[in-house]
């Protein structure tokens, strides 16, 4: 998978899932799994400038999905939240 496909699909599951949030809902499992799997594709296609924040960002939507899978649904919230600053940071600083 090339880096902009990448870049899509995980916009698309993100989407979702924020969305479940927003509704004050937990999101799905197999949402936040689809959505951790490729987070984890991010730093080996990552440029060297920008992979210490890819990595970040992978660990953040593993313990996104940790916390759903102990219905934690307040860390849920917290950790979209630090996705949400770690993406917009991102992109900011390397764009």
């Amino acid at each position: 998978m090339d880096f902009k496909t990448l870049k899509s699909e995980l916009e698309k599951v993100y989407a979702n899932i924020s969305q479940q949030i927003d509704n004050n809902s937990m999101p799905e499992v197999q949402s936040l799994q689809e959505f951790t799997r490729l987070s984890r594709m991010m730093p080996m296609l990552a440029e060297d400038e920008w992979i210490g924040e890819a990595e970040d960002f992978a660990h953040l939507a593993t313990q996104l999905l940790q916390a759903a899978k102990k219905n934690d649904f307040k860390t849920v919230v917290q950790l979209a939240d630090s996705l949400d600053d770690a993406q917009r940071f991102c992109h900011k600083t390397f764009r």
